[in-house]
């Protein structure tokens, strides 16, 4: 008889959010978003940093939360999948409207879209996407007719619509303003002066992988288009705008006592799987030889051969993935 072999399983992998491999993400917004591909820009930084990110986006040129709250085929995307995270962009002028005009143009539909986000996955976390002022701000309206005027009434809109919808904020317009203190020798704007070019949507996103993984993007090897030193600035800057005071831009990263775990007992070709997740409501596990179980304590017969066995623990919307390669002999 072989003897008992016991070993005791450690956390080898939980990802940012939910614990699955890939995190799913969906950018609705228009030119601002769109524009040199940015959100294929997060992904780039992620999959650089051994991270496994899909982003899709509903995005047109010119157009408003309004007018995708109007649109099926935004619900269509939104059912798609059970998104971790949707980010929602507005006009880059309406946030930096008078506050009354704001709350009749803007605040109805993201709630709209809010509210259908979180029907289709009561899970799915929100980021706003704030933007920036325009480079000499918008001479159409003196209360915002330089960029710093500007930036401040667009990121105080960003803080009110962050708490009245509990969403995070991807802090991209302070990132940009501190990109225009610290380094004025680079330039982020597009030719019309409102516009990102392929440096500003770089800085996007990286303040985006900084919001979504919180860690920085410091290191990545990917730049786009960027040369690595601006790119290197960027991954700085935002990493210390984002990740030296989450709490302001109502990022609160998980400290659920959530906690997965099981040791395993091989006795010949029977394994026995003994649980020890902690707060857990439920447990499954997936035995790496195509059954699964939903016993707390599993006593599985294997053939001989390698298996790769995951457990999954939830509770609420968190959930934890714990790995461990299996051998029988």
């Amino acid at each position: 008889m072989k003897n008992i072999l016991f070993l005791f399983v450690s956390l080898l992998f939980v990802s940012a959010v939910s614990g699955r491999d890939t995190l799913n993400v969906l950018f609705i917004g228009n030119s601002f978003t769109f524009m040199n591909n940015m959100p294929d820009m997060v992904r780039g930084i992620a999959v650089s940093k051994d991270k496994l990110l899909h982003v899709e986006r509903i995005t047109e040129g010119g157009k408003s939360l309004e007018y995708h709250a109007g649109r099926a085929e935004t619900y269509e995307t939104i059912k798609k999948k059970k998104w971790d995270y949707v980010v929602l962009q507005e006009l880059s002028n309406t946030p930096a409207q008078p506050e009354s005009k704001v709350d009749k143009i803007s605040l109805p539909y993201a709630k709209q879209l809010v509210d259908s986000i979180h029907a289709n996955n009561e899970c799915t976390e929100l980021i706003l996407y704030m933007t920036w002022g325009y480079k000499n701000g918008n001479s159409q309206w003196k209360e915002i007719n330089t960029y710093e005027s500007m930036q401040e009434r667009i990121q105080s809109t960003y803080f009110r619509f962050a708490d009245i919808l509990n969403a995070r904020i991807a802090p991209v317009g302070e990132v940009w303003k501190q990109v225009r203190k610290n380094y004025p020798g680079l330039d982020l704007y597009d030719p019309d002066n409102f516009h990102p070019n392929p440096l500003g949507s770089y800085l996007a996103a990286a303040t985006f992988y900084a919001t979504i993984f919180g860690e920085s993007p410091y290191g990545s090897t990917y730049t786009g288009s960027s040369d690595m030193y601006s790119a290197e600035i960027l991954q700085l800057m935002a990493s210390q705008v984002v990740l030296n005071n989450p709490n302001m831009w109502r990022i609160i990263y998980n400290n659920s006592p959530l906690r997965g775990g099981f040791d395993v007992v091989i006795k010949g070709e029977k394994v026995n799987f003994l649980n020890r997740a902690e707060n857990a409501v439920t447990v499954e596990w997936d035995l790496g030889n195509g059954s699964v179980s939903r016993e707390p304590n599993p006593e599985v017969k294997y053939k001989k051969g390698k298996y790769l066995v995951r457990q999954i623990v939830t509770a609420g919307c968190e959930e934890r993935i714990i790995t461990r390669e299996i051998q029988i002999d």
